[in-house]
């Protein structure tokens, strides 16, 4: 993991004090920070309405959570660490000089700033979350709050309040509450449920089942396909874990060609095509808007597939630039001109080969330090704090998968979970020892 220097300025907030049972307190600044990005985890659904540049209530407490991380770094004592610098930084170039070259630069110099700006906000909440206390805080807050939000929904739709219900004509029943899109809702609430489950937040069991349905209840309300098959995903990552450290490799891997065999199987015997017509018939709308739309939706991305490579086959082998697949889809006049879709695919057409390179290293940054969860984090206290870490890392897998159908690197509660991943991975940073006059050495 990279790490920074410690910063110099160390005037103006409380020095390190010893708490209760040898441990240091926080100090005043550290306190507020851990308090404002706290918050900012439990508004992450305030995304609606949105202001200029895709921006969002919420992202004005992302800033105060950056300014309050660089007040108590200035006077923290402790190098800063940044683990996914290299790879973003990649990315960042790569889509700088592909906006720079594109018919768009503006657009394009627009969403590099965004991605600088996650990078930030993921590497302030690396950095606040090194102390056990402050991991278990955010991971409280967000398994917590999710529930809270979905109670709310689940409410507003037996209501139909439709100002929290969040229903679009062009997107029929679905319910996205304030996140702008039903698929960015159904992919959070689903990464709550293996949050919730991770931390074993509420502590009551009957509170967490109640949270679990809510949670579920929301996910269904989104009519989301895509996030069916990240729950999927992520299940059967922990399940496969699961197998493993009772019976071994070779019985989870028999259990995974079990799975795929029989869905292969399943799949034979009863078409697709048939389960979708009969959705489609069934006349329910949350079949009809779920199964029954899933062909439809497979045909409109294999025809942007198509569109976008044809796109990235005219235009520089830098790129397109970043966000303008829409736009210049829209402009050569495509009949299905959307946005990629896709991280994967939208890298190399916006960005080209060196976005590439820059998915590819954070996706094996993550990879390795999930690899490292899942083995045991590195401190007891941390393990403590978080009691099922798998759920964090079938979290992030599912997220792995969503970005093959989403864009979802610019999801905020993504690098939220990669911070959290990050953390678990490398265990908490000494504390600085405090010299006769109570200043940090």
């Amino acid at each position: 993991m990279t790490k920074l220097a410690p910063t110099a300025l160390s005037v103006g907030f409380e020095t390190p004090r010893t708490g209760g049972a040898g441990r240091p307190r926080l100090r005043m600044n550290e306190g507020l920070a851990i308090g404002v990005l706290s918050l900012t985890v439990v508004c992450q659904p305030l995304l609606h309405p949105a202001g200029p540049g895709n921006t969002s209530p919420v992202d004005l407490l992302v800033l105060l959570t950056l300014l309050m991380t660089a007040l108590w770094a200035s006077t923290s004592g402790l190098p800063l660490r940044a683990p996914y610098v290299v790879p973003v930084a990649v990315s960042v170039l790569a889509g700088t000089l592909a906006a720079l070259a594109s018919s768009m630069p503006m657009s394009g110099l627009l969403a590099v700033i965004q991605d600088m700006v996650l990078l930030a906000w993921c590497t302030a909440i690396v950095n606040l979350a090194r102390s056990p206390g402050a991991l278990r805080t955010i991971g409280r807050a967000w398994a917590i709050s999710s529930i809270c939000w979905a109670g709310v929904l689940v409410t507003a739709s037996l209501l139909h309040i439709s100002a929290l219900e969040g229903i679009r004509p062009q997107d029929g029943n679905r319910l996205m509450f304030t996140f702008g899109d039903p698929n960015y809702a159904g992919a959070y609430w689903v990464i709550s449920l293996f949050v919730v489950y991770a931390t074993r937040a509420p502590n009551r069991t009957w509170l967490r089942r109640v949270g679990y349905l809510l949670l579920s209840w929301s996910f269904v309300l989104s009519e989301s396909n895509g996030a069916a098959v990240e729950l999927m995903a992520g299940v059967g990552l922990i399940v496969c874990v699961g197998i493993y450290r009772k019976h071994g490799l070779v019985n989870a891997i028999a259990l995974l060609v079990t799975a795929v065999v029989a869905v292969v199987i399943v799949l034979q015997v009863i078409p697709i095509a048939t389960v979708q017509t009969w959705a489609r018939d069934s006349g329910q709308s949350l079949l009809v808007n779920t199964l029954g739309r899933s062909n439809g939706s497979s045909a409109q991305r294999g025809a942007l597939i198509d569109e976008a490579l044809s796109l990235y086959a005219s235009n520089s082998l830098l790129g397109s630039g970043p966000s303008t697949t829409k736009a210049l889809l829209l402009e050569r006049q495509y009949p299905y001109a959307k946005e990629a879709h896709d991280d994967y695919l939208a890298a190399l057409v916006e960005r080209g080969p060196l976005g590439v390179i820059g998915v590819v290293l954070l996706v094996f940054s993550a990879a390795w330090r999930a690899k490292t969860v899942l083995r045991g984090p590195p401190s007891p206290d941390f393990a403590a704090q978080i009691p099922r870490p798998v759920g964090l890392v079938a979290a992030l897998a599912a997220m792995g998968v969503a970005g093959a159908f989403y864009e979802v690197m610019h999801f905020r509660f993504l690098w939220l979970l990669l911070a959290l991943v990050a953390v678990l991975a490398s265990g908490p940073e000494p504390q600085p020892h405090a010299d006769e006059n109570g200043l940090g050495r």
